[in-house]
């Protein structure tokens, strides 16, 4: 089952009780790389997270990634001015060079404003500088 259909399929499944989910998509983008993030709110809270990326070098290990946010409600990729965060399941990568990783959030909310998810490199440090960004934009759930 591939990445967008089994979102899909988590989609109608969240929204069996009635009420839609709340979906947020970001478009990640970066030195070379590309890929998207996934965000349901379940309609009983709570987060879960899919993020894809490729075009990572192959078989070149675990990548850090958050949701950034900050009290002002005002963060974006192109600022990185993030500075508070909800972290997420390492990305690793496969012999591809794709990564693909689920985070459930049963207790999380997710913050006001804007937010965008962020990939780190891994080297020099396990969480190094920005690899790809994605701005979470809502999105009109339809099925």
């Amino acid at each position: 089952m591939g990445v967008l259909s089994l979102v899909a399929w988590v989609v109608l499944a969240l929204g069996q009780g009635g009420k839609k989910p709340e979906v947020y998509l970001a478009e990640l983008a970066g030195q070379g790389l590309k890929g998207r993030a996934v965000v349901l709110v379940g309609s009983q809270g709570g987060l879960e997270v899919f993020v894809y990326l490729e075009g990572l070098r192959p078989g070149s290990g675990a990548y850090a990634n958050h949701i950034h946010f900050n009290r002002g409600g005002n963060a974006t990729c192109k600022e990185q001015n993030g500075d508070q965060i909800l972290g997420l399941t390492s990305l690793v990568a496969d012999a591809n060079g794709r990564a693909v990783a689920y985070t459930r959030l049963p207790a999380a909310s997710l913050p006001g404003g804007s937010t965008y998810v962020n990939v780190h490199a891994n080297t020099p440090t396990p969480v190094g500088g920005t690899l790809a960004c994605g701005d979470l934009q809502a999105t009109e759930v339809r099925y």
